[in-house]
């Protein structure tokens, strides 16, 4: 773990002698909001002859500040980041929030971003919080302009003036509601996960599937089954997606995440696949006998084509 001081000195290093704008954050998802926020950054530091800096935490402080707090994460780091990284932004730094830095009052937090990495604006939301005062909105501009720091304050919302959040897009998925988490989104929602083996069962009944292990802290969507897109190394294909149990097929109560990959079959255990869903096509339901339920996986694929050819 790095002491704070030793993360200024390393943004020191990567800033320079550029004058930069920043905005600062978890960017959990980088949504339609977040994407807000990184245009009014770029052109701040455009107008302004600035370079772009966005600093970021992989994990939300909140966690660090109540102890036993968690919350499935819309994407992992490396994705996070890489979605930051297509807004035109100069600089990324990740900031490890610590011990060390929770007990940092705003005034003196932004103090040290001045002497390390010559801020001379910032970009906030009505959700953005610094220091462990939480200073926002009045108290934060009258802050930032005693300090000589320039700030501009966006409203993450769509046209019909909603508020875009990580934590209600996150609901949306935990629902099955690709239709407004994947608008909120502004792409389709993917996760990744390893291929591992699984009893092959659907093999027997004529639907082998490909069994996903996905990381505990991925936002995993509700029981049902989905019209997917699988990404196997580059290659797309189009997919149903089934998350749940499966009482019909074994005595299991275990909740799985299976994919049944259209037109594929190749041994693609141990790899690392992408999967971006696209809609819910139906809950989860129990069917008196085998013969019934591969009839309706038959429906599924049928319907799941239609959506998927729109």
């Amino acid at each position: 773990m790095k002491s704070f001081d030793q993360q200024l000195i390393e943004l020191s290093k990567l800033i320079g002698k550029n004058k930069t704008a920043f905005c600062i954050g978890t960017f959990d998802g980088v949504h339609l909001g977040h994407k807000m926020l990184f245009q009014q950054l770029v052109n701040n530091s455009k107008n302004n002859k600035l370079s772009s800096l966005v600093i970021v935490f992989e994990k939300r402080p909140r966690e660090i500040v109540s102890k036993g707090y968690s919350r499935p994460y819309l994407s992992g780091f490396c994705k996070r980041k890489n979605k930051i990284l297509e807004n035109e932004i100069n600089f990324l730094f990740t900031m490890e929030f610590n011990d060390e830095l929770r007990v940092l009052s705003a005034e003196v937090f932004l103090k040290k971003l001045i002497s390390h990495a010559n801020i001379k604006s910032i970009v906030v939301s009505e959700n953005t919080r610094i220091g462990n005062d939480q200073l926002f909105g009045k108290n934060l501009e009258d802050l930032c302009i005693s300090l000589g720091i320039e700030i501009s304050n966006i409203e993450m919302k769509n046209n019909l003036k909603k508020v875009i959040s990580s934590s209600m897009i996150s609901k949306f998925i935990e629902e099955g509601d690709f239709i407004n988490g994947n608008k909120f989104l502004g792409y389709d929602y993917t996760f990744e996960g390893m291929v591992v083996k699984g009893d092959q069962i659907g093999r027997t009944i004529g639907f082998p599937t490909a069994n996903i292990e996905v990381q505990n802290e991925i936002q995993i969507p509700g029981d049902g089954i989905y019209a997917c897109m699988v990404d196997i190394e580059g290659e797309k294909f189009r997919g149903a997606l089934s998350i749940g149990n499966r009482p019909v097929i074994k005595n299991d109560s275990a909740r799985k995440i299976e994919v049944f990959i259209f037109d594929f079959d190749k041994n693609i255990y141990g790899i690392q696949i992408e999967i971006s869903v696209i809609q819910k096509i139906r809950n989860q339901e129990f069917y008196d006998s085998i013969d019934i339920m591969k009839t309706q996986i038959k429906k599924d694929i049928i319907n799941i084509n239609e959506v998927l050819e729109r």
